[in-house]
């Protein structure tokens, strides 16, 4: 978020609690929120009773006679545990923050207007099935039951340290549209693809589309590296996972480079909008992605299925997840949801988790389903062909706290989507009249997300599937975010289903802006499911979706240009093929596998330079001998890291304009590595700054190596021995809101931890960080979970927080230290399971 206003008073009452100096009165208020978990409860709206049971993590696992007394006890504990997080998540995908934060977040706000997230939710109540908007209704019920009669103080203790700072608050009461909306949040943090499609641009109308290229490897970027799908391609109009032809076709590019040069303002006002928007699941700085993967029962010790999902996701607390149990007391056609797993607090249902009879799990797609556009502007017409065509214009209210007016910002989009590049100008002058003759460039957005689709009737599906044909059919339903689906069941079988709406181009490839007045550029629709990538019952025997490329280059669409490289995938993959029958010991092992494949391409170049000075050579000596391991306490790991942030540092910052595209570390800027250090004299190695010399290769890596010497001693010691990554590399996790104010007192009183922690950007173990601002974890697992299909009990989890979004709760981050030192804990579904682990009880009844 940006940084709260810093009131004087404010930061002076909250330093007297965060300091420890709690009288009785602000520990009432620390506690005013906490919920009762163990009473008998009316509660209105509902037709019989339901049962909550908690077990010693506070995880809640519900029982009812009916879909809609289960949702409305969802969104009963959702509120309980976590109110002030679904709150600020409506606020956020409603452009609102403005009316909690004030003027702070008025850019923010301006932005989310402009892509018109919540205009988008109405729209898609119409399309939801019948029975999605009854259980939408419910869990909006059961929030709004909780929230009855409380005020904002009894809800949760963020809004006891923002009233300190002006804010007079009841909140409203939850909606369908809400929830919805909450859905448009998730895919653009998990499709955000226009901000590479911009850095592109701007990079390519500076330097040239040639030394731009070097910087966007393409893919395979090894042969041997495999993607998730390996064969198959489209056979009339449906996907043919057999098939082994090739139907792919070129696509010409967009706009010319002298285009971008002359759009290059309005270029980086589009891509501000990343940095503008708080990034609750990804996160701009640091890669985000996930590992998932199957193992049939043919490789398993068991003789079943195994199935394992990790989301790396933004680090934050409350986690991002929220563990929970839904169970029809007697599963019928009327009731058939006996669901448990990973829920997002906003939306009823699992998102992640097991059923009776299946598994599932989520990783980011990357498949392009957003493109640029280059506008040709003139006043409030827009160039379509030959011709100009008025742009769609509407105003939108921004109420800021504590101004008594709103303020009036104006929208405008063309055919192809909302003018991104509108809202810098806005800003300067926000109820400003335009009317310029003259045209100009603007920058719209087209994205998959900002059509109206039924991906809330996907995930209610999903929950309830019993096969894999079912699974499919739920996932036909999914339009935003694309993602890939893992699946495995209790009959031994395992999948993959690529989901999602695919832009369907009739040219341009979405690797940079395409020219908007071109009608030839504009989406044709989307693939059609039937033709997107899946594999049942593959001969490996395994499946592994960690965010690499989805199907090899036979395939006849462009899926995208941002997937991961493939050094995570590869590890999984190589880690299988090795494995004997795998146990579930054994499968727990590969979430922590913290080996940096690009290590074993660079390090044997780094151990060639001749270094003159000793002091340096000492530094050069931990890498002898080194298995490529990030554990926490290795010293080669520590000193490797800090010699790639001073290559990317000496390699790339002079000729790059602007922080913004300086290299961010991990899967992409290994990938241009990779290819760099096989090009000793390639003019990237070249300083500008040094007119009277030409840098090669081997001396920007002896300035690295000589560099991070010096920058490690005065992190850590002189003393190699004393030299341990986890002492550079930590987790702080963040409260998305106050944890990020700016004023120390208030984050400690929401944020917690400096764990130490292996791993990194690329690696299984995927802790990854931005490399131009240290080492510190931004993006990590959010959860771990490790399905055993043969006995469905037997199965583990861990979350990277506690259930409760309560700063103090005794499940605030009870579960945190399990996950930082690698550790899961039993994650139970049947009825006699769950009662032998519960530790409270709650009965919800029909109010009179």
């Amino acid at each position: 978020m940006r940084r709260i206003s810093r009131w004087p008073i404010f930061t002076a009452v909250v330093l007297v609690l965060a300091l420890g100096v709690l009288t009785s009165g602000a520990i009432a208020t620390v506690r005013k929120s906490f919920p009762e978990t163990s009473a008998r409860l009316m509660v209105s709206g509902l037709k019989g009773q339901v049962e909550v049971l908690r077990d010693s993590y506070g995880v809640p696992h519900i029982y009812a006679d009916n879909p809609e007394d289960l949702f409305a006890a969802q969104g009963y504990v959702h509120a309980q545990d976590r109110f002030f997080e679904m709150d600020f998540r409506r606020h956020l995908a409603a452009g609102r923050l403005s009316e909690l934060f004030g003027s702070s977040q008025f850019e923010t706000d301006a932005y989310i207007r402009t892509l018109g997230w919540r205009r988008v939710a109405q729209q898609e109540l119409g399309l939801l099935a019948p029975s999605t908007r009854r259980y939408l209704d419910a869990y909006a019920a059961g929030v709004n039951a909780y929230l009855g009669g409380r005020t904002a103080a009894d809800l949760s203790l963020e809004y006891s340290v923002l009233r300190l700072q002006g804010l007079r608050y009841t909140p409203a009461a939850w909606t369908a549209v809400d929830s919805v909306a909450w859905l448009k949040v998730m895919a653009w943090d998990l499709a955000s693809n226009h901000a590479q499609e911009a850095e592109r641009a701007i990079i390519t109308g500076k330097l040239g589309a040639g030394r731009a290229g070097n910087l966007f490897p393409r893919y395979p970027l090894e042969d041997d590296f495999a993607p998730i799908v390996r064969r198959g391609d489209v056979v009339g109009k449906t996907f043919d996972p057999t098939a082994s032809r090739s139907s792919a076709r070129p696509l010409p590019g967009g706009v010319s480079d002298d285009q971008l040069r002359k759009a290059s303002s309005a270029l980086q006002s589009a891509a501000e909008i990343s940095r503008a928007i708080p990034r609750t699941l990804g996160s701009v700085e640091a890669e985000t992605g996930s590992n998932s993967w199957a193992v049939a029962g043919s490789r398993t010790e068991s003789g079943r299925a195994i199935l394992s999902n990790d989301p790396h996701l933004a680090t934050s607390i409350p986690s991002p997840l929220a563990q929970v149990g839904l169970h029809c007391r007697v599963l019928s056609e009327a009731c058939p949801f006996d669901v448990a797993g990973f829920s997002m607090t906003s939306l009823p249902g699992v998102v992640i988790g097991k059923n009776n009879k299946i598994a599932w799990g989520l990783s980011t797609s990357y498949v392009d389903v957003q493109d640029l556009y280059l506008e040709d502007v003139r006043g409030d017409t827009v160039r379509n062909g030959e011709s100009y065509v008025p742009l769609q214009v509407i105003t939108e209210e921004i109420h800021v706290r504590g101004e008594d007016q709103p303020r009036i910002i104006r929208v405008r989009s063309s055919r192809h989507g909302p003018l991104l590049s509108d809202v810098d100008q806005q800003l300067q002058q926000v109820s400003a009249s335009r009317s310029p003759t003259t045209a100009q460039y603007g920058v719209a957005l087209s994205w998959t997300g900002l059509r109206p689709g039924r991906s809330m009737d996907a995930l209610l599906a999903i929950d309830q599937a019993q096969n894999f044909a079912e699974f499919r059919g739920a996932a036909a339903l999914l339009s935003a975010p694309s993602q890939n689906l893992i699946y495995a069941d209790t009959d031994g079988n395992i999948g993959y289903q690529l989901s999602g709406t695919a832009p369907l181009r009739r040219k341009g490839n979405g690797m940079k802006p395409s020219p908007g007045w071109d009608p030839d550029y504009d989406w044709n629709g989307g693939i059609p499911f039937a033709k997107l990538p899946y594999v049942y019952n593959p001969p490996s025997g395994f499946l592994i979706a960690a965010n690499q490329q989805v199907i090899g280059n036979q395939y006849p669409y462009p899926l995208g240009s941002t997937f991961s490289y493939g050094w995570r995938s590869q590890e999984i993959i190589d880690r299988l093929r090795a494995a004997p029958p795998l146990t579930l010991d054994g499968a727990e092992e590969i979430f922590y596998d913290d080996t940096i494949r690009f290590a074993a391409d660079l390090v044997p170049i780094l151990l060639k330079i001749k270094v003159p000075d000793p002091w340096v050579v000492e530094g050069q000596r931990t890498l002898v001998g080194w298995d490529y391991s990030a554990t926490k306490d290795s010293a080669a790991a520590a000193y490797f890291n800090v010699i790639c942030h001073n290559i990317f540092k000496l390699t790339f910052r002079d000729e790059l304009p602007s922080e913004d595209l300086w290299p961010t570390g991990g899967d992409r800027w290994y990938a241009v590595l990779a290819i760099l250090i096989k090009q000793a004299a390639n003019p990237w190695w070249d300083d500008v700054r040094t007119p009277d010399k030409i840098e090669t290769r081997d001396d920007i890596l002896l300035a690295a190596m000589t560099n991070a010497r010096k920058e490690i001693t005065s992190l850590m010691a002189r003393d190699t021995d004393q030299w341990q990554w986890g002492k550079l590399h930590k987790v702080r996790l963040q409260n998305p809101t106050l944890g990020k104010s700016g004023i120390s007192p208030i984050e400690n009183l929401f944020n917690r931890g400096q764990y130490q922690v292996g791993g990194g950007p690329a690696v299984v173990n995927a802790m990854a960080f931005d490399d131009r601002h240290g080492y510190t974890v931004t993006a990590a697992p959010a959860m771990r979970m490790l399905i055993d299909l043969g006995d469905l009990d037997a199965s583990r989890w861990v979350n990277q927080s506690g259930t409760s979004g309560h700063a103090f709760h005794r499940h605030y981050d009870d579960q945190t230290e399990l996950w930082a030192n690698q550790r899961l804990w039993p994650f139970v579904s049947s009825r006699g399971a769950v009662e032998a682990r519960t530790t409270t009880r709650q009965e919800l009844l029909p109010s009179g």
